[in-house]
């Protein structure tokens, strides 16, 4: 699912004491001279960049410096992410001997993604340096965003200060999605945690955080079927965001002896827009295969959706895996299961209406074939009519 390019707090910060509580110790950990680095991962909109964001408050009561970058897919040049992160907006740093050869590298390596081996290994190790002495005078955090979406240059650079150790008077913190990994970005997660680094893993909210975080939003006690609605997200704080924001955009809300609720489910049709719009980052074909098995309901069995499309197992394993990754479904023994209900819902109604009947007629065929219940097959078949 997509989220803005910028950072900080997208919503309020709900359910995560636990975490803060961790990143808190470790920021006092540098700000005593100590070093530490944390990996932090989670699927899309689970609150990363808000955990991110909460840092701030105690970079600055503790006088650490923040230093924040976030990975662009879009940005393939040599460094990018790390000349972002410690060179600012300009790219350029002349205040010393290090940073000024780094500025007179980059220039030569201009926008060309692959550039001369020399000069990639020139500055890889005066990018390593300046991390490396950035804390001499004062201690500071290095916040690395997305680090699945980095260019390869500064994950090598990443790997040079993982086989260095903790960097003194830094913490390094870097967020990612869920396995798997490129090769590149599954060598520097195996370096580091080998250095010591500490794994954060930001599941969902429980249901009494998500309707806590609903509640905070709404500014009020929620009813029946917009609480139902929220629950859908499947604790993800960047859905739960986009139901209450749509509900009250599409003007759904309405409050009733001081309840705010969705009686008229009108507002659905527009939401199911919203969520299917945080999908647009996945290739084609993954939204494809989504969108067909989305029709067997919330969970799925691999070869019933290969009968559905067409496609032989192994491919649909593959492909299927990216949706794994990007947190939208997970394994259940034989068997995969949508995380959330409103990314399922959102793209069931957003089939074409004849190519779903088709779907469950294909369905209704694969489920009998494979041996299920009669009443299953029964289903999709009043489906197909």
């Amino acid at each position: 699912m997509s989220t803005s390019a910028g950072s900080g707090r997208a919503h309020p910060l709900v359910g995560r004491a636990a975490e803060l509580d961790d990143l808190d110790e470790l920021l006092s950990v540098v700000a005593g001279g100590g070093g530490a680095t944390v990996l932090i991962e989670g699927e899309c909109g689970v609150g990363k960049s808000s955990l991110v964001g909460a840092l701030r408050g105690g970079a600055h009561l503790l006088d650490v410096e923040l230093c924040v970058a976030r990975a662009d897919e879009a940005d393939r040049r040599p460094f990018a992410m790390l000349t972002a992160a410690l060179l600012g907006p300009s790219g350029r740093a002349t205040s010393s001997p290090v940073g000024a050869e780094l500025t007179s590298l980059l220039d030569a390596l201009g926008d060309d993604p692959t550039g001369a081996a020399v000069l990639v290994e020139r500055a890889g190790e005066l990018f390593a340096a300046l991390v490396r002495h950035r804390g001499d005078q004062h201690p500071w955090v290095l916040v690395l965003e997305d680090v699945h979406l980095a260019d390869d240059a500064s994950l090598q650079v990443l790997l040079r200060l993982a086989h260095e150790g903790a960097v003194s008077r830094a913490l390094v913190l870097a967020t990612m999605r869920p396995v798997p990994y490129r090769p590149a970005l599954a060598e520097v997660v195996t370096a580091w945690t080998r250095a010591g680094a500490r794994y954060l893993e930001l599941r969902p909210l429980s249901a009494r955080a998500s309707l806590d975080l609903a509640e905070t939003m709404v500014g009020g006690v929620i009813g029946p079927a917009l609480r139902g609605t929220v629950a859908t997200a499947g604790g993800n704080p960047m859905l739960i965001t986009d139901v209450v924001r749509t509900a009250r955009r599409t003007g759904a809300v309405v409050v009733l002896d001081g309840v705010h609720d969705t009686p008229d489910p009108g507002w659905l049709v527009a939401l199911d827009a919203v969520v299917r719009a945080r999908l647009d980052y996945l290739p084609a074909e993954v939204r494809l295969l989504l969108g067909q098995a989305s029709v067997l309901g919330s969970s799925f069995v691999i070869s019933d959706v290969a009968a559905l499309s067409g496609e032989p197992v192994a491919g649909c394993w593959r492909t299927l895996r990216h949706a794994m990754a990007a947190g939208l479904v997970h394994a259940r023994g034989d068997r995969l299961v949508f995380r959330h209900d409103l990314v399922r819902g959102a793209l069931y109604d957003g089939l074409d209406p004849s190519g779903r009947r088709a779907l469950h007629a294909r369905a209704a065929w694969a489920l009998r074939e494979a041996g299920a219940p009669v009443h299953v097959v029964a289903g999709h078949l009043d489906r197909a009519r």
